[in-house]
């Protein structure tokens, strides 16, 4: 209803230039042609007249020397030859003999025939017809006299070959400069078609430049105008990209190893460990080298930053393959290692694995001892501090250290109040019963406006719960990466667009819903064709859907989310990106990627008020995001003091307990 009234307020759609300069050239040959047939046709009517006076005034004085004799002798049959030799040439209207005192003597006359001359012509274009008069003489005395009026058919006859010859050269010469000017102006627009459609890319964040310059002067002007103005806003965005990472980059990362430094990985630890929403249990990993400050003192500190380096590039080669770790430089020879969602097992392996790869700094030279590091680990569960987890890992590191040269060691603490499954086979199971079975149930949380007093409702995120084995409920963060590893989100993705589709077509009320798409749906090309699909059958509803997709996800294959995201734009949906800024990796991929919004991390937005490094870092990434569009919205805002802080940044959105609780949605 909106959009009606809108598109009423602006009217209907305006006319093309290349469609009004063809009817310019249209009636500019209609007015030539209607000034013409005007302006010869009343040359050529009175003419005509003329010639008709003439031609009767002519013919009644030579008539008229011609009947003296016989009308003197009263030779009636001879003035009646003559007058019928001269009348039925044809080219007269009548004549009329008379004399001076008594009726007429001799009197021809036909009706005036305009054959092939329509009758509306004859009576729109008026002919006076002329009249010739002649006295006839007797001698000294006048007999009578002759009056001829000349046949106007000839004449009009004359006037609609005319008309007519004029308009279809006219017409043959409209058609054929129509043609050509229709061509030459399709030619000459070709350059403004481009600037549109060069003003249409710098829009959608796309800032090509025509290469191709048109010859005509003022359309070159414009055109190399539109080239400064994209290079020009490609080069603002890239400024505040490249500006924004680097501030990044000196609040949260290491200058020697390229990690993230000690405040990243307390922040992303304590948001990963606390956040309700977030994967519900992890490990970290602690590691230690030995032996660099003897490096330092020895060698030299070049030495002992050549040593930091490489160690983090074998910690950051193991993890590679690992989607939910993350490294970071904790202290001066102490590196950090954050795994959600991983199995005990599994940690195990890791620890084991890197304390094999710490042996590689002892074989390539940079250490000379053989004891290079230990590894400390600590397991997390649902409702641990971060302070506790850290000084589980500490202890385990301890540990690790008084066991042996290059150990590890596992510090386990008690189980969380989660009841969630066992094993993988137990989870398998469990998640496949509940996907049949429907027992998936949906909460909605309100993401609001940070603009607005009345706290407007932006839209509502869709959130994914299942029963334990208890009967208690378990957030997405706890089932959905063991659906992931399992091969079962793509049918959560499905089994969620299709109740809230259902949801939305029963509901009144205009809300939008926002769903979050895993990693593995992103770049399932089945999956995309049965999404496109099923939006297609309800065009009415997608305006009030909009897809979530993790960072991780799109910085996986950006060209393959970037075509997923136009896929679904196509449709009518709404797009952003998820827990925006987990990585270190440039910006530049978002002014072509297409999304509406951005939500931060949380790892950046909690305490924000009282972080003046995080406060720079966003209200960078907001100014740089606003630039080219796109909006930002911030999440796990709970506290008054944060919301306030990130106001003032520009922030356009906030979600988090602040802005309310998951409420049921189905």
């Amino acid at each position: 209803m909106k959009l009606y009234y809108a598109n009423l307020l602006q009217g209907p759609e305006p006319m093309t230039l290349y469609r009004q300069l063809a009817l310019i050239i249209v009636f500019m040959f209609v007015a030539g042609f209607i000034g013409t047939v005007t302006i010869s046709t009343r040359n050529l009517q009175q003419f005509l007249i003329d010639q008709l006076a003439s031609h009767a005034q002519d013919t009644a004085t030579s008539l008229g020397l011609s009947l003296s004799q016989p009308m003197q002798d009263n030779d009636l049959p001879i003035m009646n030859s003559m007058v019928d030799a001269i009348f039925d040439r044809g080219f007269y209207n009548s004549i009329v003999v008379e004399p001076v005192n008594g009726g007429p003597l001799v009197e021809r006359g036909i009706t005036m025939d305009t054959r092939n001359v329509p009758g509306w012509f004859t009576r729109y274009v008026r002919l006076e017809i002329p009249q010739g008069d002649a006295l006839v003489m007797s001698g000294w005395k006048q007999a009578g006299t002759v009056t001829v009026t000349s046949h106007p058919g000839y004449a009009y006859r004359e006037l609609w070959e005319n008309v007519t010859d004029t308009f279809w050269l006219f017409f043959l010469s409209a058609i054929t400069m129509l043609i050509l000017g229709l061509a030459g102006i399709h030619l000459l627009l070709k350059p403004l078609r481009r600037v549109e459609s060069q003003a249409e890319a710098i829009c959608n964040r796309e800032y090509a430049i025509q290469e191709k310059l048109p010859r005509t002067r003022e359309l070159r002007i414009m055109v190399k105008a539109m080239n400064r103005l994209a290079h020009k806003v490609n080069e603002i965005f890239t400024e505040q990209s490249n500006l924004t990472t680097r501030l990044r980059e000196q609040a949260f990362k290491d200058p020697v190893t390229g990690l993230g430094n000690r405040h990243y990985f307390n922040r992303q630890l304590r948001n990963l460990v606390e956040s309700p929403e977030e994967p519900a249990h992890g490990a970290v990993l602690l590691i230690e080298l030995n032996h660099v400050d003897e490096i330092n003192t020895t060698v030299g500190f070049q030495a002992g930053d050549r040593l930091l380096a490489r160690a983090g590039e074998l910690v950051t080669a193991r993890i590679s393959d690992c989607a939910g770790c993350s490294c970071a430089r904790t202290a001066g020879a102490g590196f950090g290692i954050v795994a959600v969602d991983i199995r005990d097992t599994d940690v195990d392996n890791l620890a084991a694995n890197l304390a094999g790869d710490l042996l590689q700094l002892q074989i390539e030279g940079l250490v000379t001892h053989t004891d290079v590091g230990s590894i400390g680990v600590a397991i997390w569960q649902p409702g641990d501090k971060v302070t506790d987890v850290l000084a589980d890992a500490d202890i385990a590191l301890q540990t690790a250290r008084s066991s042996g040269e290059n150990a590890w060691y596992r510090y386990t603490p008690p189980e969380g109040n989660q009841a969630t499954p066992g094993g993988a086979h137990t989870w398998q199971e469990h998640l496949e019963k509940a996907i049949e079975d429907g027992k998936v149930s949906l909460y909605a949380q309100d993401v609001i406006a940070t603009a607005t007093s009345n706290d407007k409702l932006l839209h509502r995120e869709v959130l994914l719960r299942t029963r334990d084995t208890g009967g208690g409920l378990l957030t997405a963060g706890v089932f959905m990466p063991m659906a992931e590893r399992m091969g079962l989100a793509t049918r959560l993705d499905r089994l969620t667009v299709n109740r809230v589709l259902g949801q939305i077509a029963k509901a009144a009320d205009p809300a939008r819903y926002a769903i979050n798409l895993s990693p593995a749906t992103l770049h399932d090309a089945e999956f995309m064709e049965w999404l496109c699909t099923c939006l297609g059958k309800q065009p009415e509803h997608t305006s009030r859907l909009v897809f979530e997709l993790t960072e991780y996800g799109v910085l996986k294959n950006v060209d393959k989310a970037r075509n997923f995201i136009r896929h679904l734009q196509a449709t009518g949906c709404g797009c952003g990106i998820d827990h925006f800024g987990r990585g270190f990796s440039s910006f530049g991929y978002l002014k072509s990627i297409g999304v509406q919004y951005l939500k931060i991390d949380g790892s950046y937005t909690r305490d924000i008020d009282k972080d003046v490094d995080n406060q720079f870092f966003v209200k960078a990434l907001i100014d740089t995001a606003h630039s080219i569009d796109i909006k930002i919205i911030a999440e796990a805002v709970e506290t008054a003091a944060e919301r306030v802080a990130l106001e003032t940044m520009n922030v356009d959105g906030i979600q988090g307990y602040l802005a309310g609780k998951p409420e049921p949605f189905i």
